[in-house]
């Protein structure tokens, strides 16, 4: 599957954390009263021009981190820095302020409004987007680093309880034929020998991928039948336990691909084996549901249900902490497979009956295992490599619109009215601000587009075309004429200018063409790399 399927996927949510940091950045932004060139073009730069392209930069990355394939947890995290540090930035100030001895603290006003206080949020803000940026990454390492842990202890558990259980078992068996000529007894030998051997074959190949460390087990992944490997599973389980009854009572009539590899059956066989394991245990049902990205498994039964240690090992994570094999061994396994697969498990225990549910992603929809810049399940939208490429494109298209609005309307150095200057450094400024804004939110559209659309040149031609119009349409033509008006400018509401169209169709063909082209680059290059 190509990486470029990724557009299939439907966004779930866009991450509250990359709105709260947009907000403040554009909050912050819009009260920075931007100094003139009538003054020193030096003060203009630092105090001026330079905090409000930082601050429109900061909104610019919230809008990357709501709508880019980051984990929730990550961009919350990196929200709450950000938060911090202009908060700290503003406690700073008072206390300065406090400490220099005024005595009227009404004087705070002359400080809260102008644009030193803004400035200095903006730099508290920075620093504290650097630092969430930091803690976010650490804590996904911290993550990949205790995935690995888990499965080297599991991998230990494997070679200590299964392989040398088994041999134990056949040294005692062949202990018990060396000195008795029995045909009957040595058939049963073999027979139990033969099993036992095979447990050590099974486990010998299953050290073959739990051996691997996560990022590399994500890419030796393929799209399997999930049907199939169901079916697989609950035969195997069934030949062990040949009195517990196992009903599929629920799966979808066509074949579906999913990630996956003969690990997968492993961890649905451990699952049903955990069930048919309890004495109690007459009946285990499974059921099977399609979505447009995942495929859930519920497989219930009629048992005593999970133990306390059982349910911490699939909904908290693979842990060393129970060493017993029929508590944790099997468990581990599954979790172990779920997290490589980006998938997810949860528990569900009634008076009579417990279900456990696990979803695994489709291969015929949804991005590979892996792709996405955390490890939070959660974590779909635009790649971190395409937002780079609809960056560059929105950069470039804001360029080319704003050659032919100030060509035919002069209308740059407005833009930068709407931030209290009508310098055209600052209008250019802002108006390219506006471009990388409204080009994430594009690539977020398709991003959320049906499975194949968002790979068809003319989706995305029509898609940008008809992005731009709505802009011109809601954004130009009421949202800044009122935005003027607030600011004290006169202006026409709506302003629906032909010219205005013109320009903002340009945008969105040169947007669309950019960032299309950039997307094609990518994935010539992306097999390339892989090989």
């Amino acid at each position: 599957m190509d990486r470029g399927s990724y557009s299939s996927v439907l966004v779930r949510r866009v991450s509250v954390g990359g709105l709260v940091i947009a907000l403040l950045g554009f909050v912050l932004t819009r009260f920075t009263v931007t100094l003139t060139l009538d003054g020193d073009p030096l003060r203009f730069v630092v105090a001026g021009l330079l905090p409000l392209t930082l601050g429109l930069g900061l909104s610019a990355f919230g809008i990357a981190l709501a709508v880019g394939s980051f984990g929730r947890q990550y961009a919350q995290t990196t929200a709450i820095w950000t938060s911090i540090g202009a908060g700290a930035m503003f406690v700073l100030v008072v206390l300065t302020v406090v400490g220099a001895g005024f005595e009227d603290m009404s004087r705070m006003g002359g400080v809260t409004t102008g644009t030193y206080l803004s400035n200095f949020l903006i730099a508290g803000a920075i620093g504290g987007a650097m630092t969430g940026l930091y803690a976010a990454e650490n804590r996904k390492q911290r993550t990949a680093l205790r995935q690995q842990a888990d499965r080297l202890v599991v991998l230990n558990r494997s070679l200590r309880d299964r392989v040398l259980n088994a041999v134990l078992a056949i040294d005692g068996q062949i202990g018990v034929i060396a000195d008795r000529d029995d045909p009957e007894l040595r058939q049963q030998v073999v027979s139990t020998v033969r099993e036992q051997a095979d447990t050590i074959q099974r486990t010998v190949e299953d050290v073959k991928y739990l051996a691997r460390s996560t990022a590399d087990a994500q890419k030796h992944l393929d799209a399997i039948d999930f049907s199939q490997t169901l079916d697989e599973a609950i035969a195997s389980v069934e030949a062990d336990y040949p009195d517990v009854e196992i009903d599929v009572i629920d799966r979808p009539a066509e074949d579906i691909a999913v990630w996956g590899n003969v690990m997968l059956e492993r961890a649905i066989e451990h699952v049903l084996a955990r069930a048919a394991d309890d004495t109690t245990t007459s009946r285990i049902t499974v059921a099977v549901e399609s979505t447009d990205r995942t495929v859930r498994l519920a497989i219930t039964d009629d048992g005593d249900g999970l133990t306390p240690a059982q349910r911490h090992i699939l909904e908290g994570g693979a842990s060393g902490e129970y060493d017993d094999p029929s508590v944790g061994f099997g468990l581990n396994v599954v979790r172990l497979v779920t997290d490589t697969l980006d998938g997810q498990i949860s528990c569900a225990e009634t008076d009579d009956e417990t279900t456990v549910d696990v979803a695994v992603p489709r291969a015929d929809t949804d991005m590979r295992p892996g792709q996405t810049s955390a490890t939070d399940v959660r974590a779909y939208g635009v790649p971190t490599t395409e937002l780079g490429i609809v960056v560059v494109a929105a950069v470039l298209a804001g360029i080319a619109m704003g050659l032919v609005g100030q060509a035919t309307s002069g209308v740059v150095p407005i833009i930068g009215a709407l931030y209290g200057n009508t310098n055209a450094l600052v209008g250019w400024v802002t108006h390219e601000f506006h471009s990388v804004v409204f080009g994430l939110v594009f690539a977020g559209i398709l991003a959320t587009v049906p499975d194949g659309y968002a790979e068809d040149w003319r989706w995305c031609l029509a898609t940008g075309l008809s992005w731009a119009f709505a802009l011109w349409l809601v954004a130009s033509g009421i949202i800044m004429p009122l935005w003027l008006e607030l600011v004290g400018i006169p202006a026409v509401v709506p302003n629906l200018s032909p010219w205005g169209l013109l320009s903002h169709l340009v945008w969105g063909l040169t947007l669309s063409t950019l960032y299309m082209g950039g997307r094609m680059v990518l994935d010539r290059r992306s097999p390339a790399e892989s090989a």
